[in-house]
Parts: C-alpha cells; structure tokens; sequence
C-alpha cells in the first residue's frame, strides 16, 4: 500500500536530487545567533566594502574607513560583548581588534565601553554622530 502523500511536497527533494546531480552542491549558511536587534549588513569582513548606515540605526564597522563587516542596531539595542557578533559564514564579526567606526544614525545617545559588560570609562555616541573607535575601543555600548 502506498503512503499518501501531500501535492508539491516531492518538489523540493527532487529539485535538490537534480542539482546534486548536476554537481552543485546546496548552499547551505551557517545559523547566525546575534541578540534581538542587530542585523547583519555586510557579512564579509574580508572585503573592504563600504554599506551605509540606514536612517533610524547604530551602526558598527570592522573597518575604519566605514568598510568591512558592518552591523546595524535597532535604536535601544545593548551588547555586552561585540566580539560575540557572528556573520552569516559562522565567523565573528570582530576579533579581539574590535569594532573601528561606528554611525549613530538613531535619536537614542548611545554610550561605548573600551571592554566588555560596560566596563571602563563611557564615550559618548550622540544622535546623527560618526566617529572611529581609537585603538579598536569599542566593545560594549548601550544607550545612555
């Protein structure tokens, strides 16, 4: 007796059978698990590529030229450690360098922290703001 099964539902296996078939492999991306709020603009931290900052957002640039991996902040967002940020490939966004520009697009003043868990002495991000992130000193920010 044969199993019953759904219209369309052989449609996807047999379009993945055929492009294995073919030799191509499924492109498969790693899972990102950044917190609520951060959105990956540029997920290649190996080519220098300049994205803007939207309207609204915070803005953070492995590059100091606002160019390599970039992420956008939902206005509010706080991270307690931006070398826990994760691109698409599965790599970090940023290593122990940390983040080296950042645009404060957003109407919320934000605060930036040379370490982790808001620790150190704040700098301030004001609304409608660029700057760079001297020796690669940005690791924690929040609002403020």
């Amino acid at each position: 007796m044969p199993i019953p099964v759904r219209p369309g539902f052989l449609r996807p296996l047999t379009l993945a059978a055929a492009a294995l078939a073919l030799g191509a492999a499924p492109a498969l991306a790693a899972p990102v698990s950044n917190p609520p709020g951060v959105h990956v603009l540029n997920g290649d931290s190996r080519v220098a590529r300049h994205v803007d900052c939207p309207a609204g957002w915070v803005c953070l640039y492995d590059g100091a030229h606002f160019d390599y991996a970039a992420v956008a902040l939902l206005p509010g967002t706080e991270l307690t450690d931006t070398e826990r940020l994760q691109l698409p490939d599965g790599s970090r966004f940023v290593n122990e360098e940390g983040i080296s520009a950042w645009v404060n697009n957003s109407p919320v003043p934000y605060c930036s922290y040379p370490t982790k868990d808001y620790q150190g002495t704040a700098s301030a991000m004001a609304p409608a703001t660029q700057g760079a992130a001297h020796n690669n000193l940005l690791k924690s920010l929040r609002p403020c």
